[in-house]
């Protein structure tokens, strides 16, 4: 009878506020995207997140995106709850908020650009598996390098 007793009362316990053992595992994260070498204070950061690569490449949209002033020559991007998975970031520094990368006459960038994996195509952008990462862990943050 005492055996029972101390096992109802140790049930009684556990089931008072504390989290039940068959909890849901975490299936999405928190991505927090950091260029490294932003030059000036000028425009914004578009970032774009792709899960596939025809967004990624230009044929779709984004997952998600985002605008946030630069300050100091310095901008964060955070994307909350994010299904774990494949995907890619671009990320480019538009200096005077023209919602487009400005080239030269022969089509090199002309504002700070990066992707993931600090991928770069030979011709033009990556492809979606150069700068593919995996999200799986509850907080990830990616430094962007800016060239």
């Amino acid at each position: 009878m005492r055996v029972l007793g101390t096992l109802t009362a140790g049930l009684l316990l556990a089931s008072a506020g504390l989290p039940a053992a068959s909890a849901e595992p975490i299936s999405h994260g928190t991505l927090t995207v950091v260029p490294v070498g932003l030059e000036n204070s000028r425009g914004s950061l578009l970032v774009q997140l792709s899960n596939a690569a025809a967004a990624f490449e230009g044929n779709g949209e984004a997952y998600r995106s985002a605008e946030v002033k630069v300050v100091d020559g310095q901008a964060v991007v955070v994307f909350e709850n994010v299904p774990f998975g494949d995907y890619a970031l671009k990320v480019f520094h538009d200096e005077n908020d023209n919602q487009k990368l400005d080239t030269n006459f022969v089509g090199m960038p002309k504002e700070k650009f990066g992707f993931s994996n600090d991928a770069m195509g030979r011709f033009g952008p990556p492809k979606f598996e150069q700068a593919r990462f995996r999200l799986e862990e509850s907080a990830t943050t990616l430094r962007i390098e800016m060239k």
